[in-house]
């Protein structure tokens, strides 16, 4: 592929990457979505292993830019991860028993659904100054049995698991948005080491999109970042649901093709 086509996949990651360091979504939905329309004559398989490879590299800078903030996330992060890898091995399997364009435009749905509601709950607390959160952490245990959850889903449906882990967070587990965002990047990046090394045993990639979506997620990412610290948590929890309807809206228009 001729460099100059890196053009089109470093806009792409401008773009992704900054509603990535915003909000936490946007890596396997909104980029991979993107890089199709940029790129029609790549396969499906092409596109999807080349996003989640650069995803890599964007989330670990994410990861390590919120860092500087101390949000406590690793532990959050970490306890999701450990319940969600295992579980979308066996959500991948299931996949081919079960219609993935049924289950894809139900949760996409459901996304639409729980994204407004976290709009419209972020919305009624700024009104009454309740910041909607739980004080402490849930228990481990608790933690990993949702992880498990979003793994399922997540490779049932291949829905981007940060949309699916984020949801979580500030939803049933009643996160702070800051900390949610931070603890679904680490979650995510350790999700997509083992799928990244796999696409990559594959074949499934193109190294000029891959560079090329790297060179823009990654001051994306720096940027969304910092916007997020500078955003007060009932605004953030506002972003995120904006966010996961975005993603939700993008999977209803992917479904069938």
């Amino acid at each position: 592929m001729n460099p100059d086509a890196m053009l089109p996949a470093a806009a792409v990651g401008l773009v992704g990457g900054s509603l990535v360091g915003l909000t936490g979504i946007g890596a396997g939905t909104v980029i991979a979505a993107l890089l199709l329309v940029a790129y029609p004559a790549e396969t499906p398989q092409i596109i999807v292993g080349s996003a989640t490879i650069q995803a890599v590299a964007m989330k670990l800078v994410a990861v390590l830019a919120r860092r500087q903030y101390r949000l406590r996330e690793t532990r959050l992060g970490l306890s999701m991860a450990v319940g969600s890898a295992p579980l979308a091995i066996l959500g991948a399997i299931a996949s081919h028993r079960v219609p993935a364009a049924t289950l894809k435009l139900v949760l996409a749905w459901v996304l639409i659904g729980v994204g407004a509601l976290i709009i419209a709950q972020a919305v009624h607390r700024w009104r009454r100054g309740d910041p909607g959160e739980n004080e402490r952490d849930p228990a481990v245990a608790k933690i990993g049995a949702f992880g498990a959850g979003v793994g399922f889903i997540a490779g049932l449906t291949s829905i981007g698991t940060g949309t699916l882990f984020v949801a979580t967070l500030t939803g049933p587990l009643r996160i702070n948005a800051h900390r949610a965002v931070a603890a679904a990047l680490v979650a995510g990046l350790v999700t997509l080491f083992a799928s990244g090394a796999t696409h990559a045993a594959l074949g499934h990639s193109e190294p000029v999109i891959v560079l090329g979506a790297i060179l823009g997620s990654v001051p994306g990412v720096l940027f969304g970042t910092a916007l997020s610290h500078r955003m007060h948590g009932r605004g953030l929890r506002a972003a995120i649901g904006v966010g996961i309807m975005i993603a939700a809206t993008i999977t209803l228009m992917r479904l069938g093709k």
